[in-house]
């Protein structure tokens, strides 16, 4: 497939007002002569279905920008300011990965039980505006994308559960001006689970909980750490009636 799209700058991209970031504590200034970004898509994909529930996909992407809008961080002498701004043009490629296996193969008792991958690799690199420091990939870009996990489903008990892993690679979260460094977000690991089961009296419970490593965000500007905050773990737990059950 091939498309062009296009992408608007957000009013608070392009009001030129002062605010503060809630998390982080910067001071975000709009900008009213952003553009909107223009992006050209080519996509390829090749999938297969062997057996019901299972699934292997490949898939081959390219995108191309023209006027990309980016987070750019400004080499002031006072307090720091961000602001976005216009890059010339970007380039974006990569490649996705997708799998879904059932484990029944191995023996009847894994029946219910499949695992699952997918995968994303990409590159990026931009043209940059005057004024924007070093050579880089695009703002918001993680060279790398991995997401796995293991699901058990028994439709005549009613019990279902799922366990999921996720990790992103480093990516800039704000330009910088020269002569200042970007600012990168480190990459962090994530794990959630979620559990649904049965209750006696028609009850139905289900336990969720998110992100048990609490893996900290850090945001680095060159040796300084700009930001390092962990959000912690969160547990949940419900219980459903459905009458005549």
């Amino acid at each position: 497939s091939a498309s062009q799209t296009l992408s608007r700058p957000e009013y608070r991209e392009l009001a030129p007002v002062q605010y503060r970031d809630v998390l982080g504590g910067d001071n975000v200034m709009g900008n009213p002569d952003l553009v909107r970004t223009l992006v050209r898509n080519y996509d390829v994909r090749w999938e297969w279905y062997p057996n019901a529930g299972e699934a292997l996909s490949i898939g081959v992407f390219a995108k191309d920008f023209k006027d990309p809008i980016e987070r750019i961080y400004l080499g002031t002498s006072g307090t720091r300011i961000v602001t976005f701004a216009n890059a010339a043009s970007a380039k974006n490629y990569g490649v996705e990965l997708e799998v879904r296996k059932g484990l029944g193969f191995f023996a009847e008792a894994f029946e219910a039980t499949s695992v699952f991958a997918n995968a994303t690799f990409m590159s990026s690199e931009i043209e940059l505006a005057q004024g924007i420091s070093e050579s880089r990939p695009m703002v918001g870009q993680s060279p790398y994308v991995l997401n796995g996990g293991i699901s058990y489903a028994h439709d005549d008990l009613g019990l279902s559960a799922t366990a999921l892993y996720n990790i992103s690679g480093r990516r800039i979260t704000s330009a910088a001006e020269s002569p200042l460094p970007s600012v990168y977000e480190q990459s962090r690991h994530s794990v959630d689970v979620s559990l649904r089961f049965p209750l006696p009296g028609g009850l139905r419970a289900k336990a969720d909980m998110e992100n048990l490593l609490d893996t900290p965000y850090e945001q680095i500007q060159g040796t300084v750490v700009r930001d390092y905050y962990r959000t912690g773990r969160t547990f949940s737990f419900g219980v459903t009636w459905q009458p005549g059950s």
